[in-house]
């Protein structure tokens, strides 16, 4: 009885040491999964950012690839019209039968393909601190912005054909601006004018189709990163 009553107080600190451990280490457990919480919630956001940047500068490239492809169109429709009036054939109504100089100053004005890379660019410098978590989504962004890259090359070819129409028509006296009042018949006579007007036509016709698949591209990458914003706004 008394070996009994001497352990007793040592049994009771025993006890409240091992309580206040527990109690310590419960709190320890749920201050980490606190923070893990919070780590996790805001990594979501910071994916859910990224996303959201990607899909402004997607769309905006997507009106960008828009209006790229709908000029090099026009332009290979004004040069083929200019082509067929230097061949002498019998032409169809167009929209420069009245004024052939139009023809001229559509072919003159272009656009370049410049796709918007900000987004991507952070989404690559956050590299493993704030990755996209769906590997098939990263390829296509990866895919996309890879072929972008390699897109935008087609302006190496069409501006120095530009440059080089412009000189054509300066060296004749000759303001692509002028419209209504330019000389086709004196354009077509001169053979590097008419030379390049050639060249710009199958340069066009080439844009438009190599653009096809970056269009392809852009569409499909707009529809799958607006299903991943969805899916994780809804599990918020």
């Amino acid at each position: 009885m008394q070996i009994s009553r001497t352990f007793a107080p040592i049994k009771g600190r025993a006890l409240l040491l091992f309580s206040e451990f527990a109690v310590i280490v419960v709190g320890v457990l749920v201050a980490l999964a606190v923070d893990e919480w919070r780590d996790n919630v805001q990594l979501t956001k910071q994916r859910t950012h990224i996303l959201s940047n990607l899909l402004i500068d997607l769309k905006a490239d997507r009106l960008d690839l828009e209006h790229f492809d709908e000029r090099a169109r026009t332009r290979w429709a004004a040069a083929e019209y200019l082509i067929s009036l230097e061949r002498g054939d019998s032409v169809a109504e167009t929209e420069w039968t009245d004024s052939p100089g139009k023809a001229v100053y559509e072919i003159s004005y272009s656009a370049r393909i410049q796709p918007s890379e900000a987004a991507f660019l952070e989404m690559v410098s956050a590299a493993d601190n704030v990755p996209i978590s769906d590997n098939e989504l990263r390829s296509k962004i990866l895919r996309y912005y890879s072929l972008a890259s390699d897109r935008i090359a087609v302006n190496e070819f069409i501006s120095p054909e530009l440059e080089r129409f412009h000189d054509a028509l300066e060296s004749l006296g000759i303001s692509p601006t002028d419209r209504d009042t330019i000389d086709v018949a004196v354009v077509l006579a001169e053979p590097r004018a008419s030379a390049l007007i050639r060249t710009i036509s199958n340069t066009a016709e080439f844009s438009s189709r190599y653009l096809k698949d970056l269009r392809t591209a852009n569409r499909d990458l707009i529809a799958s990163i607006e299903k991943a914003i969805a899916g994780k706004r809804q599990s918020q």
